[in-house]
């Protein structure tokens, strides 16, 4: 079943061409194939089977493993073409808003070194986190099978020489190493994809047991002993699983977990039907000439795809299209065709001895890096022109009558644009923000415990954005101010659901009784409750019962109205725009939107704070006010 190191097996070439394929079209067009990202779960069972047959295969042959060979292997079949996209991309920055440039460069950073999927596992669970696509985003994958490519030889091998030793088969020990780990991956996949399936999708530990089940079907004769009928039905099987996985799931699916079996048993399948002699076979697909050019291309093919489609929408702004969709894929295919044929192919053909081909690999990443610290200490700039040299006015401004605006200078405002992100509230930094997965009341803490005057804020981010104005107002006065905010939730005694989380937000409902318990504790003088406009309107009657449960405490509730919702990043607009005066303004209808705050203060009678006005004109809303962009805006 094994084929030889140095033959290429067609079915897995023309396999190789649907999961990219795949790719592709989710990338361009995902209404038209809207789990098409399933192809990455393809890769990850082919990657395990030729990986793993090739360690076993000189093991068996030599009885010991080459480390320092198979990773020269890897490094000129992987890093040649990575760096040359890498460093496209690198030089591409200046195309995108510079707003978006220490993200890339970050970016850069995490690819160059392999660990882009726990650099976007971090993000997923970040509620700041950036939505932008980031053009070196799917180097994620690449980063969980180099992380494999690491370690899978450094745990089979010690594995194989205990064989020596006892009467246990090395196929026997293997099954049973690679099923503890298979089957160990895939219940935590299972158990965490609903929980957080952010850090799920990216994470190594929940991807582990694809590469193993290539693993397994490497090294255990499973398919030596199938029939011609057998392996066509299996690959025929297979191919319409992976077909159906594309065509039935989407970005709603909660995925990997045991959604990723469909994929990933139906590429097993295919690779189980491998030498099936049949018209009738998927290998009449699967050899035919575009598979076989399109597998060829397939490493450089997902390499370049993804920046592209980036780049086309920082550069134009606009939707893909059914003719840009066509130009990007064959711009794709060329740029791709040209790096197989001149850097992936000559590269891999060297014969430069082991170390000389580590050294190497060791200098590209160490390019790569130097690239990416470069771009963070250009786009870091100096820290006079991050800030302005006195003091903003801030919203305080929109009480003076004579203030315009629109004659704002964006060159002085506070922060400026490509620095907005990095200007949060230390609510974040101090690690008192609670993330969606836990449950735990976690409080910011500003002022003095003693103080006669105790004030407890609580909601969501939005909440969050109140915090730095009681934090400024606790050094000045005798007051002690505590913040209790948590990630997307609205303090509710009924579950809502939540989109990133494709499921009911439990962990919500449940933290909103924690604070209900932890109130009634601490008993503090009053208790201002602020959430984000967005909730749908059914949340009301759980939201009001929340309310009515700190009233029946004889608590002192009143409720803040929540800062602008911008329909736009104010600092991507500043970036992007000729005319921000025009162009990075809301109105004011839009920036707030039915607000649930506002209804539950009047069903269950607590008064309401609104401060509105300090942030906008009775018609629109502006994204600096009085030297300070949108996201330092406040009322101290």
């Amino acid at each position: 079943m094994l084929p030889s190191r140095h033959r290429l097996v067609p079915e897995i070439q023309g396999l190789r061409a649907v999961a990219v394929l795949a790719v592709l079209i989710y990338h361009i067009w995902p209404k038209i194939l809207p789990g098409g990202y399933v192809g990455v779960d393809v890769f990850f069972v082919i990657s395990g089977y030729l990986i793993t047959g090739s360690l076993f295969k000189e093991f068996d042959g030599t009885g010991r493993i080459g480390i320092a060979g198979f990773y020269a292997r890897r490094a000129r079949r992987l890093l040649p073409a990575a760096t040359l996209v890498s460093l496209a991309v690198a030089a591409s920055i200046p195309l995108f808003p510079r707003a978006q440039w220490t993200d890339i460069a970050n970016s850069l950073l995490a690819s160059a070194l392999y660990g882009q999927n726990w650099f976007l596992a971090a993000q997923a669970v970040d509620y700041l986190a950036d939505d932008a696509k980031g053009p070196m985003n799917h180097f994620w994958s690449l980063s969980v099978e180099e992380q494999y490519y690491i370690v899978w030889p450094l745990i089979l091998l010690p594995i194989l020489h205990l064989t020596r030793r006892t009467r246990l088969s090395r196929k026997a020990a293997f099954g049973w190493f690679v099923g503890l780990i298979g089957l160990g991956s895939l219940a935590y996949s299972a158990w965490l994809t609903p929980l957080d399936p952010g850090e799920a999708y990216f994470a190594t530990t929940t991807r582990a047991w694809e590469l193993a089940l290539g693993g397994a079907l490497a090294v255990l004769p499973v398919g030596q002993a199938l029939s011609q009928r057998t392996r066509v039905v299996l690959g025929l099987a297979g191919l319409g699983a992976i077909v159906a996985a594309c065509l039935a799931y989407s970005d709603q699916t909660s995925f990997p977990g045991y959604a990723a079996l469909l994929p990933t048993l139906g590429a097993a399948a295919v690779i189980l039907s491998c030498g099936a002699r049949s018209s009738w076979s998927a290998g009449w697909v699967l050899n035919s000439r575009p598979f076989q050019y399109i597998g060829d291309l397939s490493y450089s093919l997902y390499l370049w795809h993804w920046p592209l489609i980036v780049l086309y929408g920082a550069v134009t702004a606009r939707a893909i299209g059914l003719r840009s969709g066509i130009a990007l894929v064959l711009a794709a295919v060329a740029l791709a065709h040209l790096s197989k044929r001149f850097v992936e192919d000559p590269f891999r053909s060297t014969r430069s001895s082991a170390p000389r081909t580590l050294m190497a690999g060791v200098g590209a990443i160490a390019l790569l890096v130097m690239v990416g610290l470069g771009y963070m200490a250009w786009t870091s700039g100096n820290p006079d022109t991050i800030v302005a040299r006195a003091l903003p006015r801030g919203a305080i401004a929109m009480r003076d009558p004579s203030y315009d605006w629109s004659r704002e200078d964006l060159t002085r405002v506070v922060p400026q644009p490509a620095m907005a992100r990095q200007d949060v509230p230390s609510a974040y930094a101090r690690k008192c923000h609670q993330n969606q997965g836990r449950s735990e009341v976690l409080s910011c803490d500003y002022g003095d415990p003693n103080s006669r005057l105790k004030i407890v804020m609580l909601g969501d981010s939005h909440a969050t954005h109140w915090f730095p104005t009681f934090e400024e107002i606790a050094r000045r006065h005798p007051i002690y101010f505590r913040g209790v905010a948590k990630s997307a939730c609205l303090f509710s005694l009924e579950p809502i659901y939540n989109e990133a989380l494709k499921r009911s937000y439990t962990e919500c409902a449940t933290w909103s009784q924690n604070v209900i318990e932890w109130l009634a504790r601490e008993k503090p003088d009053v208790v201002l409750i602020s959430q984000s406009p967005g909730y749908p309107l059914d949340t009301l009657e759980g939201m009001s019962a929340a309310w009515a449960r700190l009233l029946a405490m004889k608590l002192n509730v009143q409720a803040v109205i929540s800062t602008p919702w911008m329909p736009f990043e104010p600092s991507k607009c500043f970036m992007a725009s000729t005319n921000w005066a025009k162009d990075c303004v809301a109105d004011r209808s839009v920036a707030f939107k039915l607000d649930l705050t506002r209804a539950a203060a009047e069903r269950v009678q607590v008064p309401t704070l609104d401060f509105s006005d300090h942030f906008c004109r009775p018609t629109d809303c502006p994204t600096v006010i009085g030297g300070a962009s949108y996201t330092a805006i406040g009322i101290t």
